[in-house]
């Protein structure tokens, strides 16, 4: 059962949405990573795992490809012509020019809390 803590992903496995770093799309599956460190790969799309993420308020779609946890951003550059993250599991994520704005007020909202 899913609860404002915990979302469930098929039939038995539920993660807090705070244990995620990130979410990476391949292709019907997904790769989530935590942050214990561990990475485990569903059958689900990243499409909809952002709908049942975004709900919690701390995930951003950066890219087709990225959902990440913006509380385990450690790093946000602009300086080499792209915008990229660095995310607490040392990924470097890239954010789409179209997603570049929304980010940095979500970011922003995040932030000033």
């Amino acid at each position: 059962m899913e609860t404002t803590s915990s979302i469930q992903i098929g039939a038995k496995l539920i993660v807090n949405p705070e244990d995620v770093i990130l979410l990476i799309a391949d292709g019907n599956y997904t790769s989530i990573h935590l942050l214990s460190g561990s990475r485990i790969l569903v059958p689900v799309t990243l499409k909809e795992l952002e709908k049942r993420f975004v709900c919690c308020g701390i995930f951003f779609r950066t890219h087709k490809s990225y959902l990440v946890n913006l509380h385990y951003i450690i790093h946000y550059d602009t300086k080499s012509g792209k915008a990229l993250l660095e995310m607490k599991s040392k990924s470097e994520i890239v954010i789409s020019r179209r997603k570049k704005a929304s980010f940095v007020q979500k970011l922003s909202a995040i932030t000033s809390k």
